[in-house]
């Protein structure tokens, strides 16, 4: 490598030579110095600095390059950092696929595995379906029996065995219309838990827990399936006395 004066040295010449945006033509180096260099081009002389200059042009010109410093190999974050880099974006879409397939194909094993695969799994849900409305339908004809109001067949009716629910709180058949305008259908709601828990004999706090949406279950099953009210509950104390006044 020839040695750098600060100014002078062997002239050296291209025909072009691209320095960032600039281009120049017919260039002879006329000076290199430590920081800079001077030419001569076809539309006059300029100096330049070493620093502008490409990393190969500054090693014809005989100045030293410094060398990208490598990355450490013994550190872990550049191990993974590097390892990451190497992993391309189809790769990874890849890999999460055959993840999703295998997953789907475990999943449609068990099942079918279980039988309850295709129209099975509909069936099944249909099933379980009608056998809870069914159970809600008798649970409504236990507690209009229990109010000594038989049902008749509206009682296994969607939305027809609101009436005779009605009839069993003792309340008039026109609050079912009711049921279907807006605003005015709260009225029902409200009333109906509160009518039919008096009209079972039981406390004013099992209609307010039909009101509430937790205890609401738990209340229809104890008024369908708790014991009726018998004649000598309703009778109160006053009867009595005048029982054994007659006496």
């Amino acid at each position: 490598m020839r040695s750098l004066g600060v100014a002078g040295g062997t002239e050296d010449t291209f025909a072009v030579l691209q320095i960032g945006t600039q281009t120049y033509k017919n260039v002879t180096v006329t000076t290199k110095a430590k920081n800079y260099i001077f030419i001569l081009h076809s539309a006059g002389m300029t100096s330049l600095k070493v620093g502008q200059l490409p990393p190969d042009l500054q090693e014809k010109l005989g100045y030293a390059v410094a060398k990208a410093r490598k990355p450490s190999t013994n550190s872990s974050a550049a191990w993974v950092k590097r390892e990451i880099s190497n992993l391309s974006v189809p790769q990874v879409k890849e890999l999460s696929k055959q993840m999703g397939q295998k997953w789907r194909g475990q999943l449609a094993g068990r099942v079918s595995a279980l039988g309850l695969g295709g129209p099975t799994l509909m069936y099944a849900a249909l099933g379980v379906t009608l056998l809870l409305y069914l159970f809600h339908c008798y649970c409504c004809m236990l507690i209009c029996l229990k109010t000594g109001r038989p049902p008749g067949l509206l009682i296994w009716l969607p939305v027809l065995q609101l009436y005779p629910l009605l009839r069993a709180a003792g309340m008039s058949g026109w609050w079912f219309l009711a049921y279907f305008v807006p605003v005015l259908n709260l009225l029902p709601l409200v009333l109906w838990p509160l009518k039919i828990a008096k009209a079972r004999g039981k406390s004013v706090w099992v209609g307010v827990m039909l009101l509430l949406p937790v205890t609401n279950l738990l209340a229809f099953l104890y008024l369908a399936f708790s014991d009726a009210v018998s004649a000598e509950a309703d009778e109160g104390p006053e009867s009595k006395i005048m029982t054994l006044q007659t006496a």
